[in-house]
């Protein structure tokens, strides 16, 4: 009997677990602009209630008040009360008790175009929509509170939208069935949708498939051959550099903010964010766009399906020196590798990008945890993680080639680390970076970091040793990385 009572309560979880799907019908009508995209979500409960709480987030990657974008009506679900709380990402409803839930939901967009600052709100028009899954898909708020790994099946089909009308997201590209299985925060939660009149082109790695879509026509010479011919090259190259060729599926999207061919809006401003099997750019398209701008952002964002996702962060904000610091650093070095700039070229951008950026920040000295409380809230905070963590790397990488007298760098040591992360299923701690360090240093540094990295304090970089043909001298009170391009750098030691 106990034996049968044990094997009983050892399958009623993973019965459980096994009712965790939900389908959505997504609509297209001619006025999207006014009417939005009309969503119906099914759902089966998994024991008959009367009511059910469904969760939206109010606030997105910088975004608030995201409700704005949500409009339930009466008229749409005549059987349902319905309560938005926004303050608890929350929708309740309250029906006939049932295990079958059907709810009709629209998502508009509630800014008015153009608006070059808004880069995360649902976007969506006649013409195309932009909208981050968690803006657009509801989900029980039961999903919410199970294991973050756990996954889940999203059933969407893609109702009326003309064959013109593509679609896509960076799980499939246009299908209009699609079934969905992963998990809800680093999954659906970290998702694009896309539709309208983009333009696809793509390439494989090793058999498997990378798609670029974009849209509109983009001003100086960012031509769709120069976008796509130098995202081929990064993607070759960043996978060659980790030898992991896993990914399955890849997808880079770019939609612009603002689209115009005068000088009007006098600026370039873009962005990029990484996201599940792809990343996402958005950002102004107009005679000041910028290729070195797009291809720095490019080779960022990229890196970060590495640095930041394969290699999670434990601590979030407080390990944004690794994360960020780190994937700028390889930014850099790895468009020297590939050649897509000279030495002299990766010279001037580190020392004005990297190090004089830094030292002319007024919060360069903040400490580690002032800048988890600021990072959202200051543009000085949010920058200091990305140099003082680029500068640590540079400082690293050359005590490991110095050290190892260049049989060894820091590229060994983030190839072990990426390793260390999946094959464990570990996140990055500053513990296990540290432990690490010591193996190929043969040294402790932990004074060292605490001191530069945790507690802010500036590093001199004129006393510190650095590989032949590197120096760092002075120049108006800021450090400046001085390179003798005589003498043969063993800089990209492979």
């Amino acid at each position: 009997m106990f034996k049968k009572l044990f094997i009983l309560i050892f399958l009623l979880p993973l019965f459980a677990y096994s009712q965790d799907k939900i389908s959505y019908k997504v609509y297209y009508n001619k006025n999207l602009e006014q009417n939005g995209l009309k969503v119906q979500v099914d759902y089966t409960l998994k024991k008959a209630s009367d009511t059910i709480s469904f969760y939206y987030a109010n606030a997105n990657w910088g975004e608030n008040n995201l409700f704005n974008n949500l409009t339930i009506s009466k008229e749409d679900n005549p059987d349902l009360d319905i309560e938005t709380v926004p303050a608890n990402n929350k929708i309740k409803i309250t029906t006939k008790k049932g295990e079958k839930l059907s709810l009709i939901y629209h998502i508009k967009q509630d800014f008015k175009d153009p608006d070059y600052k808004i880069f995360h709100r649902p976007r969506i028009n006649n013409t195309f929509f932009h909208v981050l899954g968690k803006n657009l898909f509801i989900v029980p708020r039961s999903f919410t509170q199970i294991p973050e790994d756990r996954e889940f099946e999203f059933f969407i089909e893609w109702v009326d939208f003309p064959p013109q009308f593509k679609l896509h997201n960076n799980f499939v590209t246009q299908l209009r069935k699609m079934r969905i299985k992963t998990s809800l925060w680093d999954g659906l939660y970290s998702s694009l949708f896309i539709g309208g009149d983009y333009r696809f082109h793509s390439f494989k790695v090793q058999n498997k498939p990378v798609y670029f879509v974009l849209r509109d026509q983009w001003q100086n010479g960012f031509t769709d051959d120069f976008l796509f011919s130098n995202l081929k090259k990064a993607v070759q190259s960043q996978r060659d550099f980790w030898k992991d060729y896993d990914q399955d599926y890849f997808a880079v999207t770019m939609t612009p903010t603002v689209s115009q061919k005068d000088t009007l809006f006098k600026g370039y401003s873009t962005t990029g964010s990484a996201i599940k099997n792809a990343f996402m750019i958005q950002g102004t398209n107009n005679p000041f766009n910028s290729k070195n701008s797009f291809l720095y952002l490019m080779h960022h964002e990229l890196m970060h399906e590495w640095i930041g996702n394969k290699i999670q962060n434990k601590n979030e904000e407080l390990n944004y020196w690794f994360s960020e610091g780190f994937t700028d650093y390889y930014t850099y070095k790895n468009r020297l590798r590939i050649k897509d700039i000279s030495i002299e070229e990766w010279q001037k951008l580190f020392n004005n990008e990297v190090i004089q950026n830094y030292w002319a920040n007024p919060q360069r000295n903040i400490p580690n945890y002032k800048i988890k409380d600021d990072f959202w809230k200051n543009r000085d905070v949010e920058k200091i993680p990305y140099k003082r963590g680029a500068i640590f790397a540079f400082w690293l990488d050359n005590q490991i080639m110095l050290r190892t007298r260049n049989k060894k760098s820091l590229d060994d040591l983030m190839r072990e680390l990426l390793q260390i992360c999946t094959e464990r299923k570990v996140k990055f701690t500053d513990e296990l970076f540290l432990d690490l360090a010591q193996k190929y240093l043969d040294k402790d540094i932990n004074y060292f970091f605490q001191k530069h990295i945790i507690n802010g304090e500036d590093l001199d970089l004129v006393t510190q040793k650095w590989i032949d043909g590197f120096e760092i001298i002075t120049v108006n009170g800021i450090p400046h990385l001085g390179v003798d391009t005589c003498k043969d750098i063993k800089y990209c030691v492979e």
